[in-house]
């Protein structure tokens, strides 16, 4: 075996050096521009169940948690409350509301970032009662039969008569949380961030069981047949059994190679025997609700804060980069895009043929609220308020978030 004479292994380690050097920069350079980026995956129709798609409910009087439906897909097609409007009653409520309120049996009950639990008469948008939280609500209550279930940033579950607002349990969670009930017959499931998913006896507040995700929890959860499902910010996506709080999979989100698999700060969407979520790192993504492999994936050109509206094969989600995208349930193709031309981190709403949406401005007096046409994307309403997600509604009534006010619209006859 022959030796190189040291001046030449000096000139070879120097030469392997800045090769070396030059293959780390470039890496780094395709990295940074997403060369290395996997990119979106077109999906096909296998496994798509056209018939699992959310169901339309036009004489519809309640709006019993967030996202409307068990599967969270912020959806009533069959409800049609179209422009113009008559505002019919305005109440600010004294502080941001970060999330939408709930309706049943003609009210309307919210929590706000002052601690404090409203029920509103539907009709009018006087208060029926007021209640004090252990801490601030940053999540939709839900109805759970005659109780409002609401969660707090102390860390805390608490169910209120719906009549009277007399509290008749409350349960420490051990850790704060922002995420909105899911109820779904006697039991209620949500996430802390301390990364705990617990179920809970809606009548009496006992602990059922206790699951651990794989990083915090800000998402709610969503419900596919005998499975409740969240995302984490450890960007991963798992199914538990409803009834034991087993992994029944789990299922880790694409990103950039050699990058973080982002974080799911939005709740999962359910229809079509398929689970859309948006990662903080731009993958919109949906994934096969038997056993959590990928559908298909689509990139968008910001941070996606949003959760899915489902609807008509349709998938509505907002993006930081300031568009409201319309993807294809099926392959993920664009259909149509809203450039709303400020950045969009609240969940969309589709009641009727209307996807409503907010744009979270830097000043949030300059927030505006959208209702566009689900199959073009045209604008039909536009609103001088607005910040997360604005829309709720029931039958000849249309409820609109603002930054801290709440507006009861009807369509004008």
């Amino acid at each position: 075996m022959r030796l190189l004479p040291r001046s030449e292994r000096v000139g070879a380690w120097t030469i392997s050096g800045v090769l070396g050097t030059v293959a780390l920069v470039l890496i780094g350079i395709l990295l940074i521009t997403g060369r290395l980026d996997e990119g979106d995956q077109i999906g096909t129709a296998e496994g798509f169940q056209v018939a699992a798609g959310p169901g339309g409910h036009p004489g519809t009087t309640a709006w019993p948690q967030y996202g409307y439906d068990a599967g969270r897909t912020r959806a009533n097609p069959g409800l049609s409350l179209p422009p113009p409007y008559q505002r019919v009653w305005t109440r600010d409520l004294g502080s941001l509301l970060e999330f939408p309120p709930v309706i049943n049996d003609g009210r309307v009950f919210i929590g706000t970032n002052r601690r404090k639990a409203f029920a509103l008469d539907a009709r009018t948008g006087r208060t029926a009662w007021t209640r004090r939280l252990t801490g601030r609500s940053a999540a939709s209550p839900a109805i759970a039969g005659d109780l409002v279930l609401f969660t707090t940033i102390n860390g805390y579950v608490e169910a209120l008569r719906q009549d009277t607002s007399h509290v008749v349990w409350r349960r420490d969670v051990g850790a704060s949380t922002e995420s909105s009930p899911l109820v779904v017959g006697n039991r209620a499931y949500v996430g802390t961030l301390g990364g705990l998913i617990l179920c809970m006896d809606v009548r009496t507040g006992r602990l059922l069981w206790t699951a651990r995700a794989t990083g915090e929890v800000k998402s709610s959860l969503a419900l596919y047949r005998d499975q409740v499902l969240v995302g984490d910010y450890g960007g991963r996506i798992t199914s538990f059994g409803m009834h034991s709080g087993r992994i029944r999979w789990r299922a880790t989100s694409p990103g950039r190679l050699l990058a973080s698999a982002g974080a799911f700060y939005a709740n999962p969407a359910v229809a079509y025997g398929r689970v859309y979520a948006s990662n903080v790192n731009g993958r919109i993504l949906a994934l096969n609700a038997q056993d959590g492999s990928a559908a298909w994936v689509r990139v968008v050109g910001g941070w996606a804060y949003s959760s899915p509206a489902i609807s008509d094969e349709t998938v509505f989600v907002g993006s930081y980069d300031g568009n409201l995208y319309a993807l294809s349930a099926i392959t993920g193709d664009v259909q149509w895009t809203f450039d709303a031309g400020e950045r969009i981190a609240g969940s969309p709403t589709v009641i009727g043929d209307l996807v409503w949406f907010s744009t979270i401005a830097r000043e949030p007096s300059e927030g505006r609220t959208y209702a566009v046409n689900t199959h073009t994307g045209q604008p039909v309403f536009t609103f001088g308020d607005g910040r997360y997600t604005p829309a709720v509604g029931v039958e000849g009534l249309l409820v609109l978030t603002g930054v801290r006010t709440l507006y009861g619209m009807k369509p004008a006859p």
